[in-house]
């Protein structure tokens, strides 16, 4: 089962990576934007190919594609076409941008929304035309795109990070219903709370403060406050491997994918209370909705 991931320098990308390498008779392309990064896999395995790819670029996002279909060993049998094929593609590469929405710079939210929605969109864009064109007994696959509970439920002081989820969910979920059933492509949403990876490194990117929004009292200090604490004690975050696993067993039972999979009871818990919520809102609005129609 040739596996594609992008973003495997650190956090769910890494794990991912990592639990694949160590199946045997599976085959992993990894990909980073630096490909230094992804020394801790071993060198010299034919199961293991390691590229370099910048979600941003499209050139870059080409280039890798058509270095895995250049790689004999990840193309079918001759008597399938000699085709390059990838079951799995799963979509991690991406990055937190927080704080005062007022002060984010035009450079800061493009390069945002470009790796978390255009990068997502890019490789599955890909994807599908590799799955699609297999040849009909290796047609089809699963493409992951790695949303967040932040795909679900809007935080303040995330509104660009939230809007590259949003955009990712919405995206996916039109692509999903797209695809014809008889090319056995399934689409999985993948929604986990808070995992514990590098974010205060190069995995997070802050605006600069906005000094009408200095107060402790301002909703988006509260809540940093609130998830700084749970980020130190560690409560209710997951563990990078656990969030491999279970994409991982997803990927392997060979049966039909959920279009979305809340990862954590946090998440769970919290995209149940917004869809319960959202149904009160509409039955506030229920009279002025219906312009006069009967609902």
């Amino acid at each position: 089962m040739p596996l594609k991931v992008t973003g495997c320098s650190s956090g769910i990308g890494r794990a991912l990576a990592t639990l694949v390498a160590s199946k045997p008779g599976q085959r992993l392309i990894a990909t980073a934007r630096n490909p230094g990064d992804l020394s801790y896999l071993p060198d010299g395995d034919p199961d293991i190919l390691k590229l370099p790819l910048d979600v941003t670029s499209p050139s870059s996002v080409n280039a890798a594609f058509a270095a895995a279909a250049a790689a004999e060993h990840f193309c079918s049998s001759s008597a399938d076409g000699g085709k390059f094929h990838v079951d799995v593609v799963i979509n991690n590469a991406g990055y937190s941008l927080s704080g005062d929405t007022e002060s984010a710079t035009e450079e800061e939210t493009h390069r945002e929304m470009e790796t978390l929605f255009f990068g997502t969109a890019r490789v599955t864009t890909r994807a599908l035309e590799v799955m699609r064109q297999a040849a009909d007994t290796r047609r089809g696959g699963v493409i992951f795109n790695i949303s967040s509970l932040a795909g679900l439920c809007a935080f303040p002081g995330h509104a660009y990070y939230h809007a590259g989820k949003f955009a990712v969910e919405g995206f996916s979920e039109s692509v999903a219903r797209e695809v014809h059933p008889d090319w056995n492509i399934n689409v999985c949403i993948v929604e986990p709370s808070g995992v514990k990876t590098n974010f205060e490194g190069h995995s997070k990117a802050r605006t600069q403060p906005h000094p009408a929004y200095a107060s402790q009292g301002m909703p988006a200090r509260k809540l940093e406050a609130y998830v700084n604490m749970g980020i130190k004690s560690g409560k209710g975050m997951l563990e990078p491997a656990a969030v491999a696993e279970a994409i991982y067993t997803i990927a392997s039972r060979g049966e039909r994918v959920p279009l979305r999979l809340p990862l954590g009871a946090v998440a769970w818990k919290m995209a149940r209370a917004k869809f319960e919520g959202l149904v009160q809102d509409l039955e506030g609005v229920k009279d002025v909705s219906g312009m006069g129609e009967q609902l």
